[in-house]
């Protein structure tokens, strides 16, 4: 029976905003990090490619994802921005399984904490009547209250070790201290970081507990008894100087004895610091351009330090070495585009992916806007809703129109642009080869070595051009039911596949300009992307389809009622499918996930 098989996921970067803190957590057992990007939750290996997505939160965007705290445990707690709490087991030989969700807050859910046993969680986040809650992650009944502030919480620790302590910051400027369990409220600081201003994190030292420290975007490191709750001393060494707010901090794990502690900033820097003698041992500057800000950070082990990154970069750092020795970059907004062979994919930010024979991505974002179009024939050339077409990361070309529809051909792009004028240009060198004025607006395009295919929105028609000469064109005489939304010639432009908004698509005969097969049905959302298997010219059959219903389904010519399917292949929606040999097909998605396939046609 002929099926699909994931051979290997390309999993996304964390999703950061903005001005705010973003909280990693790190799994020493599977040397592995967790965090959220869109509306799933993801864990992801430092050492090799595996990953899990979890993707049980629904429509609500993840905001935090922690590791349960007992060594071994696989179990994870996510929140998101809608306030609900999922808690749920993992494996590298199985699909994430949902133990328990609670809706705890009205608002987004900022962070959560473990106690040392795994059993209660501290949430906090936005909020109306409350901002946060103590929970038992199992039953979901109250352990205590969450009290003493009158804004968003940004985050909060349980000390992992007795006596329970906890502390929560948030945007009101206080520093919440409680003991439990039944927690409840104990102290609150609120003179020793400035007023007006966020606190952004806190953590405990490990083991013991002994100290806790706090920072914000005062530049103010604030160290507390981790026992007391009482203010010890500022973490300040006079031959340093901040030049940015502080956005997270994170404990080297050295037991009961650990005295030193990370933190990053939005001066593009992680700094290694002492807090008995309040000196900073160590620091990595990164270039100070918005992108590197450093907005989150983890530890991992003794000797090695993972922070994140403004523009999503995950980049690690051994502590004695004076660089960064991996970085872990991709995409965190939907894939648009996607071309093989070299993988090369772009995303609805504008972000360009170029990937190596190992899945290790460069990333950059020359353009401000979503890519349509890729072509990697010579060299990397994109087209993007900013107006521009970009060879090599540079603008060769900027529209007066906005293109609207393109489709890549062998160092060749074909564009609709939004004043309705078809354009064939050199991708390699960005000059427009021929135009042509549309007589309606289109919505769908492709292009071949022969033909290039305009869908019309309004008519829902198709017109064929001559690529070399349009004023050589015909109309197929069959319109589609609904607004065509994907075309595809095959490889010898024999066969010219149709995908409208509703999910059905008509495949045409090109010579005789009839309907081949009107049955290929089976999605009920819009076709996005097409694509044929690589092929003889007498052998086209298989041709790859991904729709807005999140399958992918591969149809076949011969027999156009038997297909292949993989329901729910991507979260949300399927954007971009292409085939990179002919038993191995790539998928991508809104969840800014790259997916490879195997085809089975045993």
């Amino acid at each position: 029976m002929p099926s699909l098989t994931l051979v290997k996921t390309l999993a996304p970067v964390p999703a950061t905003q903005r001005n705010v803190g973003i909280h990693l957590s790190y799994d020493a057992h599977s040397h592995s990090v967790a965090f959220g990007c869109g509306k799933s939750a993801y864990i992801r290996c430092l050492e090799d490619d595996f990953s899990i997505q979890f993707t049980g939160h629904g429509t609500a965007n993840v905001t935090v994802v922690r590791f349960s705290p007992i060594a071994g445990s696989q179990y994870v707690c996510s929140g998101d921005d809608q306030g609900k709490v999922m808690v749920w087991s993992w494996s590298r030989d199985s699909e994430p399984a949902l133990k328990s969700e609670f809706q705890v807050l009205a608002g987004a859910i900022s962070d959560i904490s473990w106690d040392m046993e795994g059993r209660r969680l501290c949430v906090v986040g936005e909020g109306r009547d409350r901002f946060g809650a103590f929970i038992s992650w199992d039953t979901g009944n109250s352990l205590g209250e969450v009290a003493g502030h009158s804004k968003r919480i940004n985050a909060c620790h349980i000390k992992q070790s007795r006596p329970m302590r906890c502390f929560t910051v948030s945007d009101d400027g206080a520093v919440v201290f409680y003991q439990g369990p039944p927690f409840r409220f104990t102290a609150s600081d609120r003179s020793h970081h400035d007023q007006g201003k966020f606190i952004r994190d806190v953590r405990f030292s490990p083991g013991a507990g002994t100290y806790a420290v706090s920072v914000g975007s005062d530049r103010k490191i604030v160290c507390f008894d981790g026992k007391s709750g009482e203010f010890l001393k500022y973490v300040d060494d006079p031959d340093e100087e901040i030049k940015g707010g502080f956005f997270a901090v994170d404990w080297i794990n050295e037991g009961d004895n650990s005295k030193h502690f990370v933190t990053v900033s939005a001066d593009a820097t992680i700094r290694l610091w002492d807090v008995e003698s309040s000196k900073c041992l160590q620091k990595w500057a990164l270039e100070p351009a918005l992108p590197n800000q450093q907005v989150g950070v983890v530890t991992a082990g003794t000797d090695t330090i993972v922070s994140l990154s403004l523009d999503g970069t995950l980049n690690v750092f051994k502590i004695g070495e004076h660089s960064v020795i991996q970085k872990i970059e991709g995409h965190n907004k939907g894939i648009t585009a996607l071309t093989a062979n070299p993988l090369v994919t772009g995303s609805y930010d504008g972000r360009i992916v170029e990937w190596d024979d190992k899945q290790v991505g460069k990333m950059r974002n020359s353009h401000s806007n979503m890519i349509v179009a890729i072509d990697n024939t010579c060299g990397v050339s994109t087209v993007s809703w900013d107006d521009t077409l970009e060879i090599k990361g540079e603008i060769k070309h900027k529209f007066t129109a906005q293109p609207k529809i393109a489709a890549a051909y062998e160092g060749a792009f074909a564009i609709v642009t939004s004043e309705d004028e078809l354009l064939i240009m050199d991708a390699q060198n960005g000059n427009v080869v021929n135009s042509h004025k549309l007589t309606e607006p289109g919505s769908a395009i492709t292009l071949g070595k022969e033909y290039v295919a305009v869908g019309y929105e309004q008519s829902k028609s198709i017109e064929l051009f001559k690529v070399s000469d349009f004023s050589i064109s015909f109309k197929l005489p069959t319109p589609l039911q609904a607004a065509p939304s994907c075309l595809s010639l095959s490889p010898s432009e024999k066969y010219l596949a149709a995908g409208d908004v509703m999910g059905k698509i008509l495949l045409f005969d090109v010579d005789s300009k009839s309907v081949k097969t009107s049955r290929w049905t089976f999605h009920t959302g819009k076709i996005n992307s097409m694509s044929w298997r690589p092929a003889e010219e007498d052998e086209e059959d298989l041709i790859a389809t991904g729709s807005l219903d999140t399958h992918l389904f591969i149809y076949s010519v011969k027999r156009p009622m038997k297909i292949v399917k993989q329901l729910n292949a991507h979260k949300d929606v399927v954007s971009v499918v292409t085939w990179e040999s002919p038993d191995c097909v790539l998928s991508s998605g809104a969840d800014a996930c790259i997916r490879r396939w195997r085809l089975n046609l045993d």
